[in-house]
């Protein structure tokens, strides 16, 4: 089941929130997501469909991120009290280039400009959009972003056992081929990167690729190196399954 699946269940009109940050890229740029995933998953919600979105500048770092979580942590507030004062939804929010973009969905177009108490530099706008467009593309995670986020889960549960997470340990890396062909030469292209890897058949008739190498687990670099095993699986026609890792002492 994927992440959304685990997440949340099943697909419904009224969701559970299921919040999750993760970082990204706006064009060049680099980026950092904080979203409702449970409102993604449930999107587009008919009775929701004026988009409001309020753009607010803060004090970058070098990249263009937040240096002040908490400073957006209160305009977020700000923000969701004022959808709330519209019958609105707070969805999620994008950084990027010393600008926030605070996104919401409203029952209906507000009758007066959209004000934001307490964030006299809040940019709002409202717009039409019954079919999240917006939410749906953009604050949605991108396939890669979907990868950080399995990563992620995992880290999350390594952590809580005391995990240090930057030492080396034996990573263990799953995917599945309709083709022993494809397994056979993906394994071969995982050697080369130094990983140990065998094929073997299924149970479901396919091939399984498991591919075994001593690497750190903790981000970002984790996030390149599931990344980098993906995308070789699937340039030889498999399907990546993840990794797993017993915690380090």
């Amino acid at each position: 089941m994927s992440l959304f699946g685990r997440l949340l269940g099943r697909r419904q009109s009224q969701w559970d929130e299921a919040w999750q940050a993760f970082p990204g890229f706006v064009g060049d740029e680099p980026a950092l997501w904080s979203v409702d995933l449970g409102a993604v998953f449930a999107a587009p919600v008919s009775r929701l469909p004026v988009r409001m979105d309020v753009e607010v500048p803060f004090a970058p770092d070098p990249d263009g991120l937040p240096t002040d979580g908490a400073q957006l942590a209160e305009v977020e507030d700000a923000v969701r009290a004022s959808a709330a004062s519209l019958g609105g939804v707070y969805l999620g929010r994008v950084a990027s280039g010393g600008v926030c973009r605070f996104t919401a969905h409203l029952p209906n177009e507000p009758a007066t400009p959209v004000t934001v108490a307490g964030v006299p530099e809040a940019h709002a706008r409202t717009e039409y959009d019954p079919h999240w467009a917006y939410v749906r593309d953009t604050l949605a995670p991108d396939e890669r972003q979907h990868r950080t986020l399995e990563d992620l889960a995992v880290v999350g549960v390594l952590s809580a056992d005391g995990d240090p997470l930057a030492t080396p340990r034996a990573v263990e890396h799953v995917a599945y081929f309709a083709e022993q062909a494809g397994a056979e030469n993906a394994a071969a292209d995982l050697r080369r990167d130094g990983f140990a890897a065998s094929v073997e058949r299924d149970d479901e008739g396919g091939f399984a690729l498991t591919a075994l190498r001593s690497d750190p687990v903790a981000p970002p670099a984790v996030h390149e190196l599931t990344w980098a095993v993906k995308e070789i699986v699937e340039r030889h026609g498999g399907s990546y399954d993840g990794w797993n890792t017993a915690v380090a002492a």
